[in-house]
């Protein structure tokens, strides 16, 4: 075993200096091959379009278009880091349809060592027209539901018209235009929302872009509900009532109704001091003899609708 290890360093030992000179022309020759390897590739390039004065394109151009290149990998490599674009300049065209050729024109930022072999798409055809202003509605945009337990009552928006421009073809049938999306996921209160247009491509806003004011009302969806088992109590410890419990029925915000407990809703009798009968009767709201009041957690927005049996039974104790 020695033997064999002694022999695995003689030999990896031997002959550094040609090994070294090998090793460096393999390394060499990899770098000559791959800097002069020629390949195939694809890039977006951003289009700039020129337009004459008082003029528009009918319909949204193209913002990017793609090409196929070919050239050395080094080269192709820096694609990446260098922004590529083509000017459409237009400026001397008519109104009408108008043909780009893409293949005529230059790209900007492309290495001088590549070769375009093709555009997709090749050729453009946009239609020019007299560029317009016109006033037109704003009509307010709106995404998500409101809380549950409430409901949209009413949307409006401040301004209510603003003034776009673009092609006269377009804006001659437009109507109106939407604010930005607002959003209604969980509202619980009218809300006044700051926002933008959202116009289409091809029309830019030709007075204010924005501060557009959309204003949400909302409101508290009202319902009922019945609480059994609410207990009678006596402020005058003098007094007893045979009816430990009776059932009532509250009025007001959904909400708030369902995310009321049973333990918030009791009945409080007020006894007038004074009383020298031996039995009574108390009444809900009058505003003499005995009364009470049904006394619960749900605020000044839920009413009491019923109470189950409507007088309570009253008898002096012993």
């Amino acid at each position: 075993m020695k033997e064999l290890l002694a022999g695995l360093r003689a030999s990896v030992g031997a002959n550094l200096g040609y090994k070294a000179v090998a090793l460096l022309f393999a390394t060499v020759f990899w770098v000559w091959v791959q800097s002069d390897l020629r390949i195939t590739s694809r890039a977006r390039v951003a289009l700039e379009w020129k337009l004459p004065d008082g003029m528009a394109l009918v319909e949204p151009p193209l913002e990017t278009v793609s090409v196929e290149i070919e050239g050395v990998q080094a080269f192709i490599r820096t694609l990446n880091q260098r922004p590529l674009g083509i000017t459409v300049d237009l400026t001397s065209a008519a109104e009408g349809d108008v043909a780009v050729e893409l293949a005529e024109l230059p790209i900007t930022g492309m290495p001088p060592q590549l070769t375009v072999l093709s555009f997709s798409p090749s050729q453009l055809r946009v239609t020019l027209d007299r560029l317009l202003k016109r006033k037109v509605s704003v009509v307010a945009a709106t995404v998500g539901s409101v809380a549950e337990g409430y409901r949209l009552t009413a949307v409006s928006v401040s301004p209510t018209r603003a003034e776009v421009s673009g092609a006269a073809s377009v804006l001659r049938v437009l109507e109106s235009v939407n604010t930005e999306e607002v959003d209604l996921g969980g509202l619980r209160e009218d809300a006044d929302i700051v926002v933008g247009l959202a116009l289409g491509k091809g029309m830019t806003p030709a007075g204010r872009a924005a501060g557009f004011t959309v204003h949400v009302d909302v409101e508290a969806v009202q319902s009922t509900r019945r609480f059994e088992s609410v207990p009678v109590l006596i402020r005058d410890a003098q007094w007893s009532s045979p009816q430990a419990e009776v059932a009532v029925v509250l009025e007001g915000p959904e909400e708030t109704l369902r995310n009321m407990e049973p333990d918030e809703v009791s009945l409080m009798v007020n006894v007038p001091r004074g009383l020298e009968s031996k039995t009574a009767e108390a009444r809900r709201g009058r505003t003499g003899g005995v009364r009470y009041e049904v006394v619960h957690g749900g605020g000044e927005q839920v009413r009491v609708t019923s109470v189950e049996p409507a007088t309570i039974a009253l008898q002096r104790k012993e």
